[in-house]
This record gives C-alpha cells, structure tokens and sequence, in this order.
C-alpha cells in the first residue's frame, strides 16, 4: 500500500474508534468492566488534532484498552510519551492512562490457555 493509503486508513481507523468511545449510556464510564482507572473518551479528548504517528498510536491505545490486550496499549502509550510534540495536558493524559492500563493489568483475572 502507498503511504497515503496508509494515512487514509489509519485516519478512517482512528475516527471509527473516537467515533464509538463515547457511544453508550450516558453516565456510565465507557471503559471495559474491570478497567477503573481507564477512560478512553476523555483519553481521546486530549487529542483534538493528532498527527500520523499519535494516531497510529492512539488507535493501538484504543484497540489495545477495548480487547483488553494491555501489554500493547502500554507500547503504544509509551510511543506517545516519547513524542516531543506533546503538550503538558496530552502527557498528563497519557501519564493518568498509563496508571490506568497498569492498574487493570494487575486487576485483571488470569486468561485460560487455548
């Protein structure tokens, strides 16, 4: 795929994933049961006009939070935090999100083998 096909669907992706974070019942936290410190629609708040790469990252933070995958939120949430171009509220989101991610980790009950 060309690079600008890649951007197309990264930013289609991206747009999906903000697009149903905050679908739901009003009042209720949009994180997964079991994920207390997560909350991926302020997360995403953070991030008004992300650039290519925080967008490849965010979408992984998202999927990675959704399907409770937590080792890969946290690599790309570590992607994020080492983006100079981050401002002070968007490293205090990523630092809250990494707490959260951790937290669910240590919380989250053992996955039977398959």
């Amino acid at each position: 795929m060309t690079n600008k096909t890649t951007n197309w669907i990264a930013g289609l992706l991206l747009a999906g994933v903000v697009a149903f974070a905050g679908c739901g019942k009003s009042g209720k936290n949009s994180a997964p049961s079991g994920a207390a410190g997560i909350d991926l629609a302020k997360f995403s708040q953070a991030f008004p006009s992300p650039t290519t790469e925080q967008q490849g990252n965010l979408a992984k933070v998202h999927s990675g939070v959704r399907y409770r995958i937590y080792p890969d939120a946290l690599a790309a949430l570590e992607g994020l935090s080492n983006d100079p171009a981050l401002t002070e509220p968007q490293k205090k989101a990523v630092a809250d999100m990494i707490a959260g991610v951790t937290q669910a980790m240590t919380n989250a009950p053992a996955v039977p083998g398959q």
